[in-house]
């Protein structure tokens, strides 16, 4: 569907937008390695179920430092509009501690910005809300996603350019967390491979600069995501 026209060039001019949201100073990087599976199946003709597996090598690439299984449904709505809801399991070990337990709920409005037929150029955005639980802490920490994502596609064949920004920000405290404000922000950048009917592979670099009192956090990622629907 038509949204918007869009100059082809203009996809440069998104990129280097969202690149802008990394800070410019930290102290404290790891390097890491995520990947993930995001299986999708239609549950109706406007509604899709989508199971999401993650796991994440850090210190280094050193080891497992989380695991997340995120199960949602999406209906999707005119106008490249869409609503969503679901929940996560999120099991995180830092080095030398303790692994925690973390629950989610949480809901999305998805959306289109623009949409340019003749070059093929999206530019797509969500509103994320999560309420999250700790099993061994009282309190229920609200948290704030929005991301914009934008897709160009190359002169190789099917293979399409993908810049996206997702900026986290915590609504309030709890006992288990007390950071209120922005939390973090991810910046990726990177390709689109579809590999056969239904499958899509997205590699590429992803920057997530995590704020904290002190020096940040910098995790320079290797991404690669596996998209599937059945």
């Amino acid at each position: 569907m038509r949204r918007a026209s869009l100059p082809r060039t203009g996809a440069l001019a998104v990129a280097a937008t969202l690149m802008c949201a990394a800070p410019a100073s930290a102290s404290d990087h790891d390097a890491q390695v995520w990947g993930s599976i995001t299986a999708t199946t239609a549950l109706a003709q406007k509604v899709d179920a989508t199971l999401e597996l993650h796991s994440r090598y850090t210190d280094d690439v050193s080891r497992v430092g989380q695991v997340l299984i995120r199960p949602s449904v999406t209906y999707k709505l005119p106008r490249g509009w869409s609503v969503a809801g679901g929940y996560v399991y999120v099991r995180t070990r830092f080095e030398n501690t303790l692994a925690n337990d973390e629950h989610r709920t949480w809901q999305q409005v998805g959306y289109t910005f623009a949409a340019n037929p003749s070059t093929g150029l999206s530019i797509t955005g969500r509103t994320r809300v999560e309420q999250r639980f700790r099993p061994d802490a009282d309190g229920v920490g609200w948290r704030l996603r929005q991301q914009v994502r934008a897709q160009l596609p190359l002169k190789v064949g099917p293979v399409r350019a993908v810049v996206w920004n997702e900026t986290f920000v915590g609504l309030n405290t709890t006992s288990w967390d007390r950071h209120e404000g922005v939390d973090q922000v991810r910046t990726f950048v990177g390709v689109s491979l579809p590999v056969k009917n239904g499958i899509t592979v997205e590699p590429g670099y992803l920057n997530q600069t995590i704020f904290r009192i002190g020096p940040e956090r910098v995790n320079h990622i290797f991404a690669a995501n596996i998209f599937a629907r059945f």
